[in-house]
């Protein structure tokens, strides 16, 4: 017991000598560990009631919740998730300007997860948003909205009388001003117009090189035939359309430019080399990918040097996974070009354009030429193991990640951008002086 209190004693008298010696000297003694904070899980029960900002979430917070809305949902509405499909007429042949019992039938039976619209279904602003708006509403999921507005000769809104949509001059016209910020303000002017309307997705902008000679099938839609003027050129259109809320799609991968006819009409290879996709053809690509393009439209052609065979990229695995996702890097979502082109259509029949298309590696399906055929068809290639759930869930996922990042499943959000018509006025004269400028 006294060495005991004899061992305290010593103990106590060196610490105070410590002190005194040492007056600064920090402790070597480690501090407990702080609590670790249990990160909070939604459900998208838990979202839709809340202010939740889907884009102040965590990686593992924004995977629950879209995980958690993935398993609400129905094999049905999953497989309608990978369709994009066109509205054009309504009953008896008539131009689609309104949601009437004959297009809720169609959204109810299909239940797609987007929709592309047409220069038929455009009459006036007021028109085509309202429109819009009802076919967002009858919806039970949000829907990519989306057209052809390119400029130039492919332009569905801007070329329509009394549409008060900026007309922009053709992707060459558009390179020849030598300045990529030019282009990225053009994009956003019509970007800001298409937002006025509802829409949240453009077919554009066109990241082929253009190639003289052999038809020059891409002419004035090309920014040209420098990979680098045309990628700086289609990075710029990229950062603009997204800025003001529209995705953009590079098409057409892997690059239209050296075909040896349309693929709207039938099959056409690409006559370009491997070393002229990998260090030409590829370049507009990677920038507009680098510059965060949501989609990337898969293209009908063939690209033998690519795959060693004739198969469409649109429905070739080694293009759209192997060299698109894994080479590329490319993350957003992958789409086709339309099904009910003649490349495919004369050469395969929808249930297997279908199968093939997203076994590929295709996230949405667009415009099958028979939707409820193509339809069925994944549901049965699901069912029978050829397509796993998992890889269907992969691209619902994917699908509906975007549509939450983009804001489009928070409550009561409106599905326009409203412009003032001095603002939208301002807007379109400062382009015009720009171009006329240069």
């Amino acid at each position: 017991m006294k060495r005991h209190f004899l061992y305290i004693g010593l103990s106590a008298l060196l610490a105070v000598s410590c002190r005194t010696s040492i007056p600064t000297e920090i402790s070597t003694q480690e501090s407990p560990p702080p609590e670790e904070k249990t990160e909070i899980l939604y459900t998208f029960d838990e979202y839709k009631s809340s202010n939740i900002d889907f884009g102040a979430l965590s990686a593992r917070q924004k995977d629950y919740l879209v995980d958690s809305l993935l398993g609400q949902m129905s094999m049905e509405e999953k497989i309608g998730q990978i369709f994009m499909l066109a509205i054009r007429h309504t009953a008896n042949g008539r131009p689609a300007l309104e949601l009437d019992d004959y297009l809720k039938a169609y959204m109810d039976r299909y239940i797609p997860g987007g929709l592309i619209l047409f220069t038929i279904n455009y009459s006036s602003p007021e028109q085509t948003r309202r429109f819009i708006s009802d076919l967002q509403d009858h919806s039970p999921y949000p829907l990519f909205i989306t057209t052809d507005e390119e400029g130039g000769q492919v332009s569905r809104l801007g070329s329509t009388p009394g549409m008060n949509v900026v007309h922009l001059p053709s992707a060459y016209e558009l390179a020849s001003t030598g300045d990529p910020e030019i282009n990225r303000y053009a994009s956003s002017v019509l970007a800001m117009d298409m937002r006025d309307l509802g829409f949240n997705m453009n077919m554009a902008p066109v990241a082929d090189l253009r190639t003289y000679g052999r038809g020059d099938m891409m002419r004035a839609r090309s920014f040209g035939n420098d990979p680098g003027i045309v990628g700086r050129m289609t990075a710029a259109s990229v950062e603009g359309f997204q800025e003001y809320g529209i995705s953009s799609a590079l098409k057409h991968f892997p690059g239209h430019g050296n075909a040896s006819g349309d693929s709207h009409d039938g099959a056409v290879a690409s006559l370009s080399s491997l070393d002229d996709f990998y260090n030409r053809e590829f370049e507009s690509f990677r920038m507009g990918i680098e510059a965060g393009a949501d989609f990337v439209l898969m293209a009908h052609i063939a690209a033998p040097s690519l795959t060693g065979d004739n198969t469409p990229a649109s429905l070739s695995y080694k293009i759209q996974t192997e060299i698109l996702r894994e080479e590329l890097g490319f993350e957003g979502i992958i789409i086709t070009d339309a099904m009910d082109m003649g490349a495919i259509k004369s050469h395969y029949s929808p249930e297997d354009a279908a199968v093939m298309a997203f076994s590929a590696g295709t996230d949405i399906i667009l415009m099958p030429e028979n939707i409820p055929s193509a339809q069925l068809a994944i549901k049965e290639a699901v069912t029978d193991g050829r397509i796993t759930i998992n890889r269907l869930n992969s691209s619902v996922k994917r699908i509906l990640s975007l549509k939450f990042e983009k804001g489009m499943f928070v409550p009561g959000s409106e599905y326009h951008e409203i412009l003032k018509e001095n603002d939208k006025t301002e807007h379109h004269n400062r382009l015009n002086e720009l171009l006329i400028n240069k």
